[in-house]
């Protein structure tokens, strides 16, 4: 009968001969049943540390191959995944939650650089003062809504800030909706694009966009404003992403992106006062 029993390297010791995972048998370097890596049962800090580096340099290649194909040829990586070759590349949405998440994490880490101002007793009694001078013809609801929250957060803006980054995530995640259905809406003649290939290509785009922002917030720390001018990439990646994939020519591209900065700037502008409202509703109510 045939001996079942992991194949170690020459000169190793210490090689299970059944997987720790299911015990089943091994006949090579990973189980045939549960794909569990054979080996010797290290337990050190030392093989920790080494699992951990090889997660960095190996395991995650394809992430860094797939965001260098997205910096370098945004249209074929897009056209690639579209077309069902994918094995190359990791996933457009797992890849953009990486990058989201990243990018949270900065911004969480890296002190914002803004002048704390300290308001005074007398400021907020002044500021108070004013808002209760607004009025808004014809609503009296509203106008007695904007005073009661607004003041609230006059005097106690930390938990307004504190909703308002918590909120702000998941606002995030609804630019992928609208994006998806502006380029749907801007590209429906020629309509030989599913809104699949669009919900795609907004993934890229918009990975690729905060991954820059995420450089940029890092580097100003080192390099001071000059970093933001990082943020003159986007748009240029965007139009060779737009004329890269759509096949559209070069007036076509840039009379869509001008539509597309504007339909863009009203929903950001949208978005930005319903985070606002709800920051003011959910948070003077936990202050209050």
């Amino acid at each position: 009968m045939e001996d079942k029993t992991a194949r170690a390297p020459a000169g190793a010791t210490g090689w299970e001969t059944h997987c720790l995972n299911c015990g089943t048998a091994l006949e090579g370097h990973y189980c045939y049943r549960c794909g569990q890596r054979a080996g010797p049962d290290e337990r050190s800090i030392k093989a920790l540390c080494g699992e951990f580096f090889e997660m960095l340099t190996h395991a995650d290649s394809k992430f860094w191959r797939t965001i260098r194909r997205l910096a370098l040829s945004p249209a074929s990586l897009t056209r690639d995944y579209v077309q069902g070759r994918r094995m190359s590349e990791i996933p457009p949405v797992r890849m953009f939650f990486v990058v989201i998440i990243m990018m949270f994490a900065v911004q969480s880490l890296i002190p914002s650089g803004h002048v704390v101002t300290v308001i005074k007793p007398d400021d907020t009694a002044h500021t108070a003062g004013q808002v209760q001078g607004w009025q808004l013809a014809g609503h009296p609801q509203i106008t007695a809504w904007v005073h009661r929250h607004v003041s609230a957060a006059v005097r106690n803006p930390q938990e307004v800030v504190a909703v308002m980054r918590e909120w702000s995530e998941r606002f995030v995640l609804l630019l992928l909706p609208l994006a998806s259905g502006m380029l749907w809406l801007l590209y429906l003649w020629p309509g030989h694009r599913h809104l699949y290939d669009h919900v795609i290509f907004t993934v890229h785009s918009l990975t690729f966009s905060f991954a820059v922002f995420t450089v940029a917030v890092a580097l100003s720390q080192v390099l001071g404003d000059s970093a933001w001018w990082l943020l003159c990439w986007p748009p240029l990646h965007l139009y060779r992403h737009l004329r890269g994939f759509y096949g559209s020519s070069r007036m076509g591209t840039m009379l869509r992106m001008a539509v597309l900065l504007g339909m863009s700037l009203l929903a950001v502008t949208i978005l930005l006062s319903a985070l606002s409202l709800l920051s003011l509703q959910l948070g003077t109510s936990e202050a209050g």
